[in-house]
């Protein structure tokens, strides 16, 4: 991937409304000093903050239809879990990048964060391992035995469970995919884009640094519900039970464990919603459909440009480029002396791109003006007789 330059961005005259576009194409220039990339970061996290609420809103109102329209088709097979984001999110710091770790996954078409189903297969998948073996009172950090790291460490029965949820990886060939579909995790609302830092103390070879240097990376900022959605395979024997089993790993595992990177600094950690985010969310829900009425006309003023704009594509491409043209090579054409002349126009008039001047030269055969014509055409094989107006 290669990043532009400030001096090609100048150059090209080009401004960039899409954040994660910025992210990956419009980074600082090499052998700037080390601000550069916080600068840039800078950037990106404006960019994104700035045109969220415009621009996402409408994504995350497509996001829940999208949803209800699964739960519409799959019934009591279909459900999501709600939870609130209690501290930063980073997901997918290491995506290919021009800048090093500061990755964030997002919806590639519309910019919207959000946590792949797989991410979240891969949590539930950590938690069962560590479920049985795990005690609050113990605190953040652990010692977990070696055997938690496979799914067939605990009673027979909640292995069966886990298997079935999550599929069995076994190598003896009994391979097979689990019975629960995770969707992804969507936001309910646009989520704030922060910038975090490491302050890297030492030097890649272990020296202590004389003078550090902060390394910025891109953050999701907590306070949004997300809604976590799944639902059982169609056909799936005892399909309530998985659903209940899965609802309450999701909600263990994103509540005590987190998702993303740097779980064990307490990033990526969820909690249940309260009346006050619920009613948060309705309060932007009201908002943004106050707001719609303008976005409506936006969107009706952008069909209209369009329109002209396709309108005056297809004049371009027409063989008529004006009336005048249109006059002296079709119209001139409908008199007696002339009228075998029109003959070379035929072939052309019957392109898409001439449908308009078609129509126009119906019209006006069409008229009081043109009687003998119409009889003198109705007696010419090469035209076409459905052009002409019914007797």
């Amino acid at each position: 991937m290669i990043a532009a330059s400030k001096s090609v961005q100048i150059a090209l005259n080009k401004r960039c409304d899409a954040w994660h576009l910025r992210l990956d194409k419009l980074s600082y220039e090499l052998g700037v000093d080390a601000t550069a990339k916080t600068s840039s970061l800078k950037a990106v996290s404006d960019c994104y903050n700035k045109l969220a609420q415009e621009n996402l809103m409408p994504v995350c109102r497509t996001r829940q239809r999208f949803l209800q329209m699964l739960e519409q088709q799959h019934g009591s097979s279909f459900a999501a879990v709600d939870l609130v984001l209690e501290s930063r999110l980073l997901l997918h710091l290491a995506r290919p990048n021009v800048l090093e770790n500061v990755g964030l996954y997002c919806d590639r078409t519309t910019g919207l964060p959000q946590i792949p189903g797989t991410a979240l297969k891969g949590l539930l998948s950590t938690w069962v391992c560590w479920a049985n073996h795990f005690n609050p009172a113990d605190g953040s950090f652990t010692e977990f035995k070696a055997e938690t790291t496979t799914r067939k460490s605990f009673a027979a029965a909640e292995a069966r469970l886990a298997q079935r949820i999550l599929g069995d990886n076994s190598a003896d060939g009994s391979e097979r995919a689990g019975d629960v579909i995770f969707i992804a995790g969507f936001p309910l609302t646009p989520p704030r884009l922060g910038l975090d830092i490491v302050n890297p103390h030492f030097e890649p070879e272990g020296k202590f640094k004389t003078r550090l240097t902060p390394n910025a990376f891109l953050c999701i900022e907590p306070g949004t519900i997300w809604r976590f959605a799944f639902y059982v395979r169609p056909g799936a024997p005892n399909p309530d039970q998985l659903i209940h089993t899965t609802k309450q790993w999701i909600t263990e595992a994103l509540t005590q464990l987190g998702i993303g990177a740097k779980t064990a600094a307490g990033y990526g950690r969820f909690r249940l919603p309260t009346d006050s985010d619920l009613t948060a969310v309705q309060r932007g829900a009201t908002a943004a459909a106050a707001t719609q009425p303008a976005a409506q006309k936006k969107t009706a003023q952008s069909a209209e440009d369009a329109k002209r704009q396709a309108a005056a594509q297809a004049m371009l491409a027409s063989d008529y480029p004006n009336d005048r043209e249109f006059n002296n090579r079709v119209l001139s054409k409908l008199t007696p002396g002339t009228l075998d002349q029109l003959q070379s126009e035929i072939a052309l008039l019957q392109k898409p791109e001439n449908m308009r001047w078609l129509d126009q030269l119906k019209k006006t055969i069409a008229s009081k003006d043109y009687k003998d014509i119409r009889k003198r055409l109705r007696q010419k094989d090469w035209f076409p007789k459905e052009w002409l107006p019914q007797q």
